[in-house]
């Protein structure tokens, strides 16, 4: 089994039609030949090079060069069975001469045009020297992106006595075999091929090759002056409707992802660096999905599967006798289990999205077959473990376009991480403060009923906006439905700001509620809090904090009766209840002491006298006792005599 196991948008053939009939400019490679105005070229320990190049200064290029390394996933590795070939780096290397600066311009202008990239913006980088020499050669690869903006790679062959060693530059279905000799004085060869395609140089039957290698970077675009697609008025039109229905329409995916023609990194993918069909699809889709109140990103998409494996020639593997070193020999048996997600968000002004990790769900991905030959970019064995046969797990990375109806962003941030849905709602009160009231309703409509198991600081940015949008109401009412319920302590700097904005009048019913629904599960904070609350402007301990105070004690038994031996004996686990420790017993009676509550104080101090074994009285007694004595008047009460 090849390809990756995934499902795709069906009824969206009309769709797709309208994505691909966008006019492709320029190809996915392009070559030929100058004659001209040769440059001149100085090599570090070898000097000015002759045109053709000679014999004798072939042998001191390679004296003076090292073998070319090639790149395996995170290695760079030197393998004369893979690349034989030799290497000057730039720093080496001097270009110039007086009509080099034309002819290279010219080459450019070519290449950019071959290529569909804006002439005005492409940059050409001197990267090495390479020189093959006979049954020299590079096997089938694809090139790194190794400079900030780089889209395609130049090699220009520089005339020397050679024959073979054509450069074969794949890109899906098509192939192109281009002839890089160039053997006049005058006579220039070149080739330039977008940066995701796959390559070969076949080997040198005669001679040598010399070339050097440039990296075309994209320099960035004009922000003041808007990218304008050709005249697809039309296309922009059909594509706006479709969008406009699947929008108001009851059915269909939360969201359409278009697989990218060409390949780019994660640090790559942006708008500007957008390759040939990319490029023109995206100025298309911009218009479009603007007429149809859609979101419009770039985002790489991440698969995961992992399944029973078989060799290339339909053997079965049972992790026994191995038939090779590399996993790159076995293929997908059956799929057993897939994670597919985006991630990456780059919107098309250029700016980063705060989305993070978002599902790719089945039926939300086009064109229909995209990815079915698509290769991976690790692949690997996890060994027999358990009840658990031996299993092969790949991974692949690819660009895409992700669109989705506007009116239902928060919706769809919110179903994935309530933390990414703040971060996009504070983005947009930002740019217009009007929007706030609406998008916190929503945003305490969709919070999640309970808190994630690790640590969960959406409650903390979520009382941040509150506090910036100035809405008292909303406040409370995030405070008694959300945080009354979950809070954890982690949010308690927040909520100090929040407190003091709302006022002691309607915090007071809050955070007696709180104190009454969190006290048995984060003792300790629940305490720091309503004693930090006490010194709040407006804050008065016996007449604000009294009903906290008692919520707090008549809770404090059940508090006790869930810890046994310091053990938690009843649900939720560990990880959500405290026990009390000497600084909370300490915060405890002090609260009573300030509120005033000495008859409940005296009875809370028989009650931890009865459950020893939650408290640890030999080593947090004396602790607390220590640490009441700095308050004032609180010795001459009854509950301290205890």
């Amino acid at each position: 089994m090849t390809g990756i196991d995934i499902e795709y948008a069906v009824d969206w053939r009309q769709l797709e039609d309208l994505f691909q009939s966008v006019e492709r400019p320029g190809g996915f490679c392009t070559h030929g030949r100058e004659f001209a105005a040769m440059p001149t070229v100085e090599v570090a320990g070898v000097g000015m090079l002759s045109f053709p190049v000679p014999v004798a200064q072939i042998r001191s290029l390679v004296a003076a060069a090292e073998r070319a390394p090639y790149g395996k996933g995170a290695d760079t590795l030197v393998d004369t069975s893979v690349r034989d070939c030799w290497q000057i780096g730039a720093d080496r290397i001097r270009l110039g001469g007086r009509g080099w600066a034309s002819t290279s311009e010219h080459t450019l202008n070519a290449a950019a045009a071959g290529l569909g990239c804006p002439a005005d913006r492409l940059d050409a980088r001197l990267y090495k020297l390479l020189l093959y020499e006979t049954g020299g050669f590079f096997a089938a690869h694809r090139d790194t992106e190794k400079a900030d903006g780089m889209v395609a790679t130049l090699s220009v062959t520089l005339p020397a006595a050679g024959a073979g060693g054509e450069l074969v530059v794949r890109h899906r279905a098509e192939e192109a075999v281009i002839d890089m000799n160039a053997t006049e004085p005058s006579e220039l060869a070149y080739a330039a091929f977008y940066a995701d395609c796959t390559h070969e140089t076949r080997p040198v039957l005669d001679g040598y090759r010399l070339s050097l290698v440039f990296n075309l970077c994209l320099k960035p675009g004009d922000t003041e002056t808007p990218r304008q697609a050709p005249d697809y008025s039309s296309t922009v039109q059909g594509i706006a409707e479709q969008l406009i229905a699947w929008r108001e329409g009851e059915h269909g995916p939360d969201k359409l992802v278009w697989m990218l023609e060409h390949d780019y990194s994660q640090a790559g993918l942006s708008f500007d660096s957008l390759k040939n069909a990319d490029g023109a699809l995206a100025r298309v889709l911009e218009r479009s999905t603007n007429d149809a109140k859609c979101e419009f990103y770039a985002a790489i998409v991440h698969v995961e599967e992992q399944g029973t494996a078989r060799y290339a020639d339909g053997e079965y593997f049972d992790g026994w006798g191995w038939r090779g070193d590399d996993a790159d020999d076995l293929e997908f048996d059956e799929i057993l289990d897939g994670r597919y997600w985006l991630d990456g968000w780059v919107g098309s002004d250029g700016e980063e999205a705060p989305f993070g990790k978002i599902a790719l769900n089945p039926g939300e991905a086009l064109p229909a077959g995209a990815l079915d030959h698509a290769e991976p970019d690790e692949q690997w064995v996890n060994e027999a473990t358990g009840n658990e046969g031996v299993t092969l797990e790949r991974a692949y990375r690819h660009a895409a376009f992700v669109i989705w109806p506007r009116c239902r962003t928060l919706d769809l941030l919110a179903d994935e991480s309530i933390d990414a849905a703040i971060a996009w709602a504070q983005r947009q009160i930002a740019a217009d403060p009007a929007l706030a009231d609406g998008l916190i309703e929503r945003l305490i409509e969709f919070w999640p009923p309970t808190s994630p198991r690790r640590e969960d600081k959406s409650r903390t940015a979520m009382l941040r906006l509150l506090e910036q949008a100035g809405d008292a109401m909303l406040a409370m009412r995030f405070l008694r439905e959300i945080v009354a319920r979950l809070y954890d302590g982690s949010e308690s700097e927040a909520l100090h700001s929040l407190l003091e904005f709302v006022g002691p009048a309607d915090a007071a019913p809050f955070l007696a509620d709180l104190a009454g629904n969190r006290f048995e599960f984060r003792p300790r904070e629940t305490l720091q809090l309503l004693l930090h609350a006490g010194d709040l402007n407006g804050f008065d301990w016996r007449q604000t904090l009294a009903d906290s105070a008692r919520a707090v004690l008549a809770a404090l038994p059940t508090a006790l009766r869930s810890v046994r031996g310091g053990n938690i004996v009843s649900w939720p686990p560990a990880d959500s209840r405290g026990k009390m420790n000497a600084g909370a017993l300490r915060d405890l009676f002090l609260l009573a002491w300030r509120c005033g509550l000495t008859d409940a104080a005296q009875r809370a101090a028989e009650t931890v006298a009865e459950y020893p074994a939650a408290i640890e009285p030999e080593r947090t007694v004396p602790q607390a006792l220590a640490g009441l004595r700095r308050e004032q008047g609180l010795s001459t009460g009854g509950a301290y005599a205890n």
